[in-house]
């Protein structure tokens, strides 16, 4: 909530703060009707969580526009119908459920997969910082949505943005192991920076402020992300479609890796094929 509202500030615009719940049974009784004092009871409840969090949003970011809404139904289908009209969707990581190691709950994986807009999954205790932009950039169009909106978002923080590029998911031991010698590893390096360089040039035209580094190297990518940015990156950006391009399969296991494991928040840019 802390930091919907503060990218919200960032942005300039409104902030709606959304509750869902649901009054249907279990099939052990399909035939039971839920009283209707029951269902008011619910609806206050939530409607009291909705009022609690405006009141964390309003601290956080003063002066901004905040809606409230509860709506009956899945969360993550409440929360995907409501990203047809929003700019972003921001859910926290950590899932009910409560299993150690488990970082994403299902909703914020499911809304991951399927939302229209971007969205953003943010760790417990994560706010906007002033660490650098990390993103993972492809050496094709299908990371481009993904660096245009990283290239934005750093400009809109006056921050760093760090590019991450890994022109082989083998690293630098096993391609030792390979027969390949470290000057033909730097050499093979130099030449992917060059490719990068190319893929993110007509960005740097429209965001001239924006301190670009380039990360290129030998690393299976979703590691090398995470490593890039650890704990002081202020937002990681990756691309919503997976290279395998099976259909259905919205997204890649690279962004599944890091939205489990990373400890900043992480947007979700929808590739152009959506």
């Amino acid at each position: 909530m802390r930091w919907a509202a503060q990218e919200a500030k960032l942005e300039g615009a409104d902030l709606k703060i959304v509750s869902a719940y649901t009054t249907t049974t279990s099939d052990y009784a399909p035939g039971l009707v839920i009283p209707q004092d029951v269902i008011d009871a619910i609806r206050g409840e939530v409607s009291k969580y909705v009022q609690d969090a405006a009141k964390v949003a309003e601290e956080a970011a003063p002066g901004i526009t905040i809606h409230g809404s509860i709506a009956e139904g899945d969360a993550a289908h409440v929360m995907i119908d409501f990203s047809e009209d929003a700019e972003m969707v921001v859910l926290g990581s950590r899932g009910l459920g409560g299993l150690k190691g488990l970082f994403l709950g299902s909703v914020s994986t499911s809304v991951a997969a399927h939302a229209k807009s971007k969205v953003v999954i943010v760790p417990p205790e994560a706010i906007i910082g002033d660490g650098p932009v990390v993103v993972g950039v492809d050496d094709s169009k299908v990371s481009d949505p993904a660096v245009a909106e990283a290239y934005r978002q750093a400009d809109l923080r006056n921050a760093e943005l760090i590019a991450v590029h890994t022109w082989t998911p083998l690293d630098a031991d096993a391609l030792h192991g390979f027969g390949l010698s470290a000057d033909e590893i730097e050499q093979m390096s130099e030449q992917a920076v060059g490719a990068v360089a190319e893929r993110m040039a007509g960005y740097s035209t429209d965001h001239p402020d924006v301190q670009v580094k380039r990360v290129v190297i030998p690393e299976e990518p979703g590691k090398a992300i995470l490593e890039t940015a650890g704990d002081t990156a202020s937002l990681i950006v990756m691309g919503s479609r997976g290279r395998g391009g099976f259909t259905g399969l919205l997204l890649g296991s690279r962004s599944q890796k890091v939205l489990h494991h990373a400890k900043v928040p992480v947007m979700i840019v929808r590739s152009q094929s959506h």
